[in-house]
Formats: structure tokens, sequence, C-alpha cells
């Protein structure tokens, strides 16, 4: 089918046993990604063994900010340069000063070429150089805003449901999922990312991890749907649809279609995420259109029990030959007259097998069940 149209606030004491660091969700054997439309089981761990696992991925990015801040001065030493000396005279973070200095050449550079100046060669040895202290100095700072943002999660959590909470490792876990595939060809949302909001530094997965923790108790149906949608999503998807779901989701008065949208997921991630990622993540991509189209069913003017008619349209036509297109217009569905189309699904399975008895290589749905119009 084809369509488009706890930590409880009381001290948990822990022992080696007790404490384990869950499996990523998004990684299979030998650290392979499946693509576009899958499916990863949800966690039947309890909520305080998630909170455990959290705990320990706080830990281990400390730990890796820890290392690198070891590794960066020797690296700084070997490549030449007087960083070290700088930082110590200046009293400034040696990893705000490596980033400074990338960003500084980095932009010189890029002066030049708009000028249409070739570069040379000890110019571009000099950018890699640069480069690579800034890609340590930069997994650096992320670790260590990541480490804070997760246990700052943990001082909260204290009312959250397992299944938020699941979420909350996910997006956790997302951060430290990489794609085997170039990003330059596949772009990916970087969930490591760090920028000023508010006039405060954040990671792209801290920001969405705090705004979860608030989400949660606003539209608590609303999040259950978002578990969902990872759940059956690739981690490029995952990461996509998380960006947008905390700053451009209809929360306010749509627990009812939220609620109503989660059963119709799989069909959607299917329909619309099977194959190859997009090569841009711009508005024309899968990725961008299948967030379109659950923010439009979760839309406040979407008719709860319609979204329920929907579900049934999908299962009434998901056994057609593949060689049947059809018409399943959301936005008439969403929006039509739900005592018609009630009246009108008693007899669509039969019509649908009528009309694929018949030969019919085009069925209009969506204009059946809302005008009870022909078919074809």
């Amino acid at each position: 089918m084809a369509f488009l149209s706890k930590l409880t606030g009381k001290t948990i004491t822990e022992t080696p046993q007790q404490a384990k660091k869950l499996t990523n969700r998004f990684i299979g054997k030998g650290d392979w990604q499946k693509a576009g439309a899958t499916y990863h089981a949800p966690r039947t761990n309890t909520s305080e063994e998630i909170l455990r696992s959290l705990k320990l991925l706080a830990k281990e990015e400390a730990d890796k900010a820890t290392k690198g801040r070891k590794l960066l001065p020797e690296k700084i030493t070997e490549l030449g340069y007087n960083f070290n000396i700088q930082a110590k005279e200046s009293g400034q973070d040696i990893i705000d000063i490596v980033i400074q200095k990338q960003n500084a050449y980095a932009e010189a550079l890029n002066a030049k070429l708009s000028r249409g100046i070739q570069l040379t060669d000890a110019e571009r040895t000099e950018y890699k150089k640069l480069s690579s202290l800034s890609n340590i100095a930069s997994a650096i700072k992320s670790s260590e805003l990541k480490s804070k943002e997760i246990i700052g999660f943990l001082n909260v959590a204290d009312d959250i449901p397992q299944r938020h909470l699941s979420l909350a490792h996910d997006i956790v876990d997302l951060s430290n999922t990489h794609t085997q595939m170039s990003s330059e060809i596949f772009p990916t949302v970087d969930f490591n990312a760090t920028e000023t909001i508010a006039g405060k530094q954040t990671t792209l997965m801290g920001y969405v991890l705090n705004k979860l923790q608030r989400l949660s108790k606003e539209n608590p149906e609303a999040v259950n749907l978002a578990e969902t949608v990872v759940s059956h999503s690739d981690h490029r998807n995952g990461k996509f649809f998380l960006s947008k779901f905390v700053d451009y989701f209809p929360f306010h008065g749509t627990e009812k279609q939220a609620e109503a949208t989660e059963p119709l997921v799989k069909s959607i991630s299917e329909s619309v995420l099977s194959g190859m990622p997009s090569m841009t993540l711009g508005p024309s991509s899968k990725e961008q259109t299948f967030f379109d189209i659950i923010q439009g069913l979760c839309s406040p003017t979407s008719k709860p029990e319609n979204l329920k008619i929907l579900k049934q349209v999908m299962d009434s036509t998901g056994n057609l030959a593949p060689n049947v297109a059809t018409d399943i217009n959301l936005d008439v569905i969403r929006l039509g007259d739900t005592a018609k189309m009630t009246e009108n699904m008693k007899v669509l399975p039969q019509v649908l097998k009528n009309a694929e008895t018949q030969g019919l290589n085009y069925l209009d749905v969506s204009g059946f069940l809302t005008k009870n119009v022909n078919l074809k």
C-alpha cells in the first residue's frame, strides 16, 4: 500500500550485579544499523534498570572526556603548537582555544576560496592538523555536556513512566549511534552537536532530553507516540523525528489524536520510509514527509474517531495486490463525516475484494468512504 496526501527521589544503592548498561536498540550484530522502515523491540526493563543504565552512560561520557583531556595536550605538542602555554597563561580552557583557532583558520581559508584564490599545500596541511585537534576538543566538550545533561535528567526523573524512560535511553543511545554510510551522501541529525540556547551551552541530545521531561507530563500520549515512532524507525529518522518533535509537534489539546495515531505508525513507516535513506533532509525528504504526516494526523482539527477508521482502512488495503494503487487522502479522511465513513466502512472490505477481482489497478478509497463514489 502506498499513500502520501527510576531515580525516584531516593538513593539507589548499586552493586556490580545491579548496574548494567542496556543494549543500544539501534545497533545490531557487527554494529550494523538497518536503514529505512525497521522495527526495534520495545524494552521490557524496569524503570530502575533503565535509570541505572543511564547513570552508567553518564559515567562513560565523563570518562571519555577525562581521557580526551589527557590526550589533547599531547597531540597539541606533537603537532608543534603552543596552545597549552596559551591556556596556562590566559586561564582559558584549552578546548575553547583549539576550537576557536580552527574556526578562525577555516574562516580565513573560506574567504580566500570565495575570492577564487587557490589554497597552497601548506594551508591544506595546516587545516587538517587544526581540524584533527578540533575534532578531539569538540568530542571532549560534547561528552562533558552529555554527562551533565544525563545526570540532570536523572535528578528530575522521579515521575516519568517506564516507556518514557526507555525513550530517554534511546535519545542517549542515538547520540552514540553513527552511520556506516558517508554523512556527505546520507546526512543525519547530529545529537552530539553543541549550541548555545538562552545563554546556556547544550548538546542536541541534552536539548531533546530536557524537553522530554516536561512533555511527558504535558501530553504523555504524544510521548508514547514518539516512542512508537522511534521503535519503527532507523536511527536517522529517529534523530530527525525527535529533533522536530520537541519543537514543532502540536502538544496542546491533541492527546486523543496522538493516541489514535499511534497504531498507524507501522503502516506509515513502511509506506514512507522503506528503502534507502534520503540524500537530503530538506522539505522533499522522506524523513520530513513522515514527520509531516504524523504531525498532520495529530492536528487539533483531526477527528480521533476518523483516525481509528483510517487504521481500519490501512488494515483493509494492506493485502491488496502490489500493482493496485490506492488513493487514501489523509486530509479527506481525518476531516470527513464520521458517520458516513463508519457506514461505508461496513462494506469496504467486500468492495475492495470485488474491485480486485475485476482487475482494477487504481482505487479511490477515500472518495468511496466520504462520498460513496465508485472506486474507479
